[in-house]
């Protein structure tokens, strides 16, 4: 080891001394929130696949399909998460001793890419292992069916990793292949004859322990040879670019850490750099279209975030229709609608956020704070009425479900998303009351507060998309959600500033 890289240990572990504090501050948090969330969780997640409507979910002929369709997305989107956060990544420092010295790239950086191995792993064979057990305790799995697609779900992790890996190494390259992937996903589950000869589709095969063993094999084996090409990958890795992540990833948790889990987002939020010589401000005489072309143009001139929102829009869309089928889990479909909506709108949000920044102080554009928010409201809510009006009427009619009831909870969700942006948008810093401690018998809840207190938007809109799937048997928590978003974001803006 040279002394550099010596140098460089010594005095990250000094370094490390001053930081400890907060970094274990931030894993007791989690810990916390893990123990009062997660746990409830899993036994809701275990009770309804373990459900008569849950099982009959996953026995479906359908579930392989989706399955294939799943893991397609899921490699595809670790490359490209690997454009901006890779797992081989190290505090900036160190990332910077190591990547400029003489040592290899492969030895320094594999503890952070095992550690990345290890969780993705884990995640996939969780639930891997909540589909083959659930199926198991129905009778309709054997245990080495069970075991075997358990299995296989560890592999889609080991690959999932790797992957992730490849986008780190090849940036420039990860957008084409990941939509490559996605389309041959797609063409997968619409023909289902390539299904032998293509990896996610291996995957499908194997659902529920249906995989041939060679299937299997040729599934280890490419496991195998994509865990040996690791190190290759891992020497390729840019110096310049490891430490552009290391800086953008430690300015990350230093904000997530303080519960700015917004100032965390913008960090990698990618620059305008489409249609900068298009006009943003039209000499229009209706305000209303002003800032509607506006925002509109300032949204396109990022397309990647632009597309993202949208899809996420409409992904969420599909989940509330979904909601609705006698078969499914429909509290369960409407959460998770509510969480992926409430990230869509962020980026269709900027114009809201602008104005809630500058509503503090005197009026810059001869109308008042309540006007300005509302005109820059208007992007955002005549995009996700149109994606969701469009969405889940298509997906009602694919699934012959009746649209009246998906159509009204979808905009009622999305009005009541919307509303949770703005109230987040004018929260500010975190109160100095939610700094004092709260002992219990299981330890301090403090950090679960402080840290529900920053997230509480997303967990409300997640409990208004649970809500909105039980409006028409019982609107009272949905009213009870609208009345509480609504005054929350009353008060917060009258306080602002």
């Amino acid at each position: 080891m040279t002394s550099r890289a010596t140098a460089a240990i010594a005095i990250w572990r000094a370094r490390n001394v001053r930081t400890t504090g907060d970094r274990a501050y931030l894993v007791y948090m989690v810990l916390m929130v893990a123990l009062v969330t997660v746990i409830p969780v899993a036994r809701a997640v275990w009770l309804s696949v373990t459900s008569a409507e849950g099982i009959a979910v996953l026995a479906s002929p359908a579930a392989p399909r989706v399955t294939t369709l799943v893991v397609a997305a899921l490699w595809a989107g670790a490359m490209l998460l690997g454009r901006d956060r890779g797992p081989a990544l190290l505090p900036p420092f160190p990332t910077h001793a190591f990547a400029t010295s003489d040592l290899s790239l492969s030895d320094t950086f594999r503890g952070p890419v095992l550690r990345a191995v290890a969780c993705v792993t884990a995640l996939t064979t969780t639930i891997a292992g909540f589909i083959g057990v659930g199926l198991r305790s129905s009778g309709l799995l054997d245990p080495l069916g069970a075991g075997v697609f358990v299995a296989t779900g560890a592999l889609v992790g080991v690959v999932a990793t790797v992957a992730w890996l490849a986008g780190q190494v090849f940036p420039r390259a990860a957008v084409p292949i990941a939509l490559s992937i996605l389309a041959l996903g797609t063409s997968t589950v619409a023909i289902p004859a390539i299904q032998s000869f293509t990896p996610w589709g291996w995957v499908g095969l194997a659902y529920a322990g249906g995989g041939s063993p060679h299937i299997i094999g040729a599934l280890t084996a490419l496991t195998a040879v994509l865990v040996v090409a690791v190190p290759v990958l891992m020497n390729r890795l840019d110096a310049a670019e490891l430490a552009a992540q290391a800086a953008r990833w430690d300015s990350a948790t230093t904000h997530a850490t303080r519960m700015d889990f917004g100032a965390a987002a913008t960090i990698y939020q990618g620059r305008p750099h489409r249609g900068r010589r298009l006009r943003a401000v039209r000499p229009i005489r209706r305000r209303a279209a002003v800032f509607l072309i506006r925002d509109a143009i300032g949204a396109v001139r990022t397309p990647g975030r632009l597309i993202v929102g949208v899809l996420a829009v409409a992904a969420a869309g599909a989940l509330l229709t979904l909601a609705f089928a006698p078969a499914l889990p429909g509290w369960a479909l409407g959460a998770a609608a509510g969480v992926i909506l409430f990230a869509g709108l962020g980026p269709l949000t900027d114009g809201i956020r602008h104005a809630a920044s500058v509503a503090a102080d005197f009026p810059i554009y001869g109308v008042s704070d309540e006007q300005l928010l509302a005109s820059h409201a208007l992007f955002p809510l005549s995009v996700t009425v149109v994606v969701l009006l469009a969405v889940v009427v298509g997906c009602s009619v694919a699934a012959g479900i009746a649209a009246a009831a998906p159509i009204i909870s979808s905009l009622a969700l999305g009005l009541l998303a919307l509303i949770a942006r703005v109230s987040n948008a004018v929260k500010g810093p975190l109160p100095p009351a939610l700094l004092t401690p709260i002992p219990t018998q299981v330890g301090d809840l403090g950090a679960a507060v402080r840290l529900t207190w920053a997230l509480d938007g997303m967990l409300l809109v997640a409990l208004a998309g649970a809500s909105a799937t039980l409006a028409f048997k019982s609107p009272i928590l949905l009213v009870g959600v609208a009345v509480t978003l609504v005054g929350v974001g009353i008060k917060r803006w009258r306080h602002r500033g």
